[in-house]
Formats: C-alpha cells, structure tokens, sequence
C-alpha cells in the first residue's frame, strides 16, 4: 500500500503526521514520533517507539533513504511496507547505517555508491 500523500503546488508531499499514521496502521510500527519542525519536501527526522533515531529522505515512487546510528530491522521493514517495495542495499558511512530503496534505477544506483570511497559495508539486499 503506498504512503498517503498530499499535493501542494501540484507535487505530492508527505507530511509529518501521515509517516507516523503510515508507519503504524500500514507498516505495523505504532510510536513512531516524527519532529514536525524536521519536514522538508523530501524528509524529515524521527525516532522509534524505543528512542532510536532516525532520518528518512524520498522521492515519491523513486527513492527512499533511511539513515540510523544502528540497524533498526522493523523500522527499515516498516518503511518497505509502506512504500511497497524492498530496500535495495544498506551501507555504513560516518559511522551511520543507511537503507536505499530505488525504484527507478537500481542497478546505476548500487554502481555509483560502489565508487563512493566513504561507503563501507556495501551491500545488495534486493536479490
């Protein structure tokens, strides 16, 4: 089930309350708290039930990025619930864990973040 979106100035948003609404009722994570004073048009901040921080970045049925301190496994299985698609990869850089989902090009997308020399730990999880 996709993530419940809005418009503004025709281009859709999703806004702070709907992620948090999104990852419960849709994902099965309830407590998700996401800081409202954090929302851009392509991400926010947030953290789990149990205090684990996170920061996700989108574009709407292109890419999803969720970075944490820790891998936090049913928050990254939330977030493919809701989005419907699976995470392509997950990477460590600057001591962050970072989820990519890439509906569009996935293939070029795990190429160019192989070259990408501050990324350790790079691995495809979509296969």
């Amino acid at each position: 089930m996709p993530e419940t979106l809005s418009s503004c100035a025709g281009s859709p948003r999703w806004l702070w309350h709907s992620v948090m609404k999104d990852l419960e009722e849709q994902g099965g994570l309830p407590g998700v708290v996401i800081d409202p004073l954090t929302l851009t048009p392509s991400g926010c901040s947030g953290q789990t039930e149990k205090g684990q921080a996170f920061v996700v970045t989108w574009c709407h049925e292109e890419f999803l990025m969720v970075t944490t301190l820790v891998e936090v496994p049913e928050l990254i299985e939330a977030f493919a619930k809701v989005v419907g698609y699976r995470p392509l990869c997950k990477y460590t850089k600057n001591r962050m864990v970072t989820f990519e989902w890439d509906k569009v090009h996935p293939t070029d997308r795990f190429l160019a973040l192989s070259f990408d020399q501050e990324i350790t730990s790079l691995t495809r999880i979509d296969q």
